[in-house]
């Protein structure tokens, strides 16, 4: 059997990831459709996971304009999935920041993925599955060089 290059490996490593995303994400499921989010809408709430944000720094993580994303909130604030609040530090400055059903919106975006996730593991016998996640491991790991 031939031994190929690490630019073949590599080559064959990116169109195997890029199918799995395309099966894992191209077809969501009803769950997702259930919803009622946009995808730039689902990325910002992600943004605020970690807490309130200045509308700037969400604009930066969606890497939209500042009137964009502020259409963006202001349709999540039409759905009581965020507020705004007045900075703590700067009145002057307002924060958006997830309410208790963003959260629990959130909560089930996760979960559904996880969901499928566990679905993609099922068929796979207890030694293939220390297989992927030793590789897992190593790409995790190779990740934070990025």
């Amino acid at each position: 059997m031939q031994e190929l290059t690490k630019q073949q490996l590599t080559d064959r490593f990116a169109e195997l990831v890029e199918q799995l995303n395309q099966r894992m994400h191209c077809q969501p499921p009803d769950d997702w459709a259930a919803l009622e989010l946009t995808i730039p809408q689902i990325r910002a709430l992600m943004s605020l996971r970690q807490g309130p944000e200045r509308m700037g720094n969400i604009s930066g993580v969606l890497g939209s304009t500042l009137s964009s994303t502020t259409s963006i909130m202001d349709r999540l604030v039409d759905k009581g999935l965020v507020q705004r609040a007045p900075d703590p530090n700067d009145r002057r400055v307002v924060t958006i920041g997830l309410t208790a059903l963003g959260d629990d919106a959130m909560e089930q975006f996760w979960r559904i993925g996880r969901m499928k996730i566990e679905a993609l593991a099922e068929p796979l016998n207890a030694g293939e599955l220390e297989t992927v996640v030793t590789a897992m491991e190593l790409l995790a790991r190779a990740s934070e060089n990025l």
